[in-house]
Formats: C-alpha cells, structure tokens, sequence
C-alpha cells in the first residue's frame, strides 16, 4: 500500500506496459489510444463497464464508494501555491506545473480523495499546445522584451484538472423601474439672451417578469493552483462527450487533486448561476434604462458530477512573480497572463502626445 493512505481504502497498484517492449505506454492524444514512447506500439484504452450520471447535490455529502486514483501514482506538493499534483511513481518533479516553482515537495497521495466518475481524454497533443503558446506571445504588446526567451515551452504541462459540474432548474421573479427617455424644449438665459434648449429626461415606470432558466454542467474547478479568472476563460468544455474514468487515461501526464469540496463548488456554482440569472433579468427590463433591479431565485433539481478535464499549463516565473498560459486540451482555447513592459507604455504615451502636439501646432 503506498505511504499515506494507511487506514483509507487503497486504490489497486496498476501500470500500463507496453505488449512489444514492456515500456510503459502513455495517452496519445493525436491518435486518441495509448501509445508506447519507445516503440511507438499502440494499445486501446479499457473498457469501463459504467456510466456518467447526473447525482442529486445531497449524495455528495454522503461517503463515496470508489476512492483514490486507482492506480499507483506519486504525489507533489507546492510550497508556494499549495497544488498537490500527482504523476507517475518514477518521474521526477522539478518544478510545479501551476506556478513554476522549483519547491516542489512530496506528499503522501490522499487515499481518501473522491475518484473522479469521469474524464475529457486530451485531443490537444504538445505540439499543438506548443503552438497555441507561441502565437499568444508573439501576439502580445507592451510586453518585455525578453518575456519570449524567459516564457520558455520547456515549462508546458499537460495536467488533468479535477472539475464540478452542476444542473440546476431555476425559477426568478424580478422587478425593477423601467426608465424611457423623451426630450423637452426649455427656455434658459444665456448671455442675456432666452435661448431653446433641448433637454432629455427620463419617465420611470415599474415593471416586472418571470424567468425560467435550465443551467447544464456549470463548471467549477476543483483546483488550487488554477486561477479562476483563467480557468473559466478557456471554457466551454464539451462535458456532454465525458467518458468513464480509466487510469490509464492519466499514463503519461499530471493530474490534480480535488482541492475543492462539492458544497464550496456549488456555492461559486450558485454565484455564476445568479450571475447570468441576474444579467438575463436586466435585458428583459423594457425601455432605455432601468433602476431597482430586485430577483428572487427559486432553485430545484440540483445535480452534480465529478470529472478531470484536461489542460495544457504553460507556468513561468517573471521578476519573482509567477504567470500563466492555459489551453483547453479538447477545444485547443487559450487564455493567460503576461507582465507588462511599462517602458514601452510610457514611450507610445509620450508618442501619442507628441501626434496630438503636432497636429494641434500645425492647425494653428
């Protein structure tokens, strides 16, 4: 049994070697099987003889049955953001995938961890990743100059970040003060002279509605080093086409442990949720502008799934500061942070006032 998980249930040592060589074969996503690095032997993944369901929010305070990763795996942990991540038991960590440092220690693995129900197999491969990661950078203004050089691809990782997912029917009554602009001719004093001004003014009047919304598979990451902001950037994940989990999909990349409890992600869940429940009222509001928007939110038929869906981390350190690039590693989205250059800010300021300078002189 590995170390740590003394007490819990363990999850069954398994490992995945190849049928030509022995090597140990890994996920391969251009040509969606397991592949043998070495001699390049492909192998399908199991078959799981189960399914994904939709699971009313309260089993997930209930004990889980499946626990740990079902498959020997070493755990890391941060000193600096706190990630554990986990990886095969004979690869080395130098450095985390979520921030970049080099303060990476290891961990006993969480036995008591919730096993993932299902996975988005990687369809990205590094390669492509690679490519996304170059286009963004060299895309980027106001930057250093050296950021092309210190944002090195040797730091890209794929890892399987672990995901909620909720359902949730939701029936609001909203009110508010529709306002409707209309325009008045008034008489004023302007250098002793009675001028017409034309005037705009705003006749407010109540209104109210209803609004039935049905939210599929909001997602919420389980993570601790992903930053949120980031994360859902790079959504939407096309969790409809989620299967089983299988270990052997986690052969040859990273992956997370859940970091985040159902009941905390279904309260960031609930926010998003009021969120566009709260936008979807104000467009439904009539007239020019509105004032007073009040909802009531009635929820029901909440369900969740657990899942690992899959990322491409680009993670580098800039003066002291850590910085990231995502990829969605099915739909190949990005999103990132980049420091900024603020020499070259105030250099195209400075150009900027010296265009309106000119022109201002030249028409004088």
């Amino acid at each position: 049994m590995p170390a740590g998980v003394k007490g819990a249930i363990a999850a069954k040592v398994r490992k995945f070697p190849c049928e030509k060589c022995g090597a140990d074969v890994v996920w391969n996503p251009g040509a969606a099987t397991l592949k043998c690095p070495y001699c390049g032997a492909a192998r399908a993944v199991p078959t799981v003889p189960s399914e994904i369901r939709e699971h009313p929010i309260e089993e997930a305070l209930r004990s889980p049955r499946d626990l740990g990763w079902g498959a020997e795996r070493k755990a890391v942990k941060c000193t600096r953001c706190g990630a554990v991540t986990t990886l095969e038991p004979g690869v080395a960590a130098s450095s985390c995938a979520f921030c970049a440092t080099p303060a990476v220690v290891e961990a006993p693995p969480d036995g008591s961890m919730i096993r993932p129900e299902g996975l988005l197999p990687f369809r990205v491969d590094r390669n492509g990743a690679v490519g996304k990661f170059r286009t963004w950078v060299q895309g980027l203004w106001f930057r250093p100059n050296d950021l092309k050089s210190r944002s090195s691809v040797t730091g890209l990782s794929g890892v399987y970040v672990p995901f909620w997912t909720f359902d949730a029917a939701t029936h609001s009554l909203w009110t508010a003060e529709a306002g409707f602009t209309y325009y008045v001719d008034v008489e004023v004093e302007e250098n002793g002279k009675t001028v017409v001004r034309r005037e705009q003014r705003v006749r407010w009047e109540p209104a109210e509605g209803i609004l039935e919304k049905f939210f599929d598979d909001v997602p919420v990451a389980a993570s601790k080093g992903l930053d949120r902001p980031l994360s859902e950037a790079i959504e939407p994940f096309p969790t409809q086409e989620l299967v089983p989990y299988e270990p052997s999909y986690l052969s040859g990349f990273l992956a997370e442990e859940y970091a985040v409890g159902a009941e905390d992600a279904l309260s960031i869940a609930r926010d998003r949720m009021a969120a566009e429940i709260r936008a979807a009222c104000s467009r439904a509001v009539p007239g020019d502008t509105q004032r007073n928007l009040q909802v009531q939110t009635e929820w029901s038929a909440v369900t969740y799934k657990n899942a690992l869906l899959p990322v491409w981390i680009a993670a580098y350190d800039y003066a002291g500061k850590p910085y990231r690039f995502l990829v969605n590693g099915v739909t190949g989205k990005v999103s990132g942070k980049a420091p900024w250059s603020w020499v070259k800010i105030g250099l195209a300021v400075l150009a900027l006032l010296g265009v309106i300078l000119i022109g201002y002189l030249s028409s004088n």
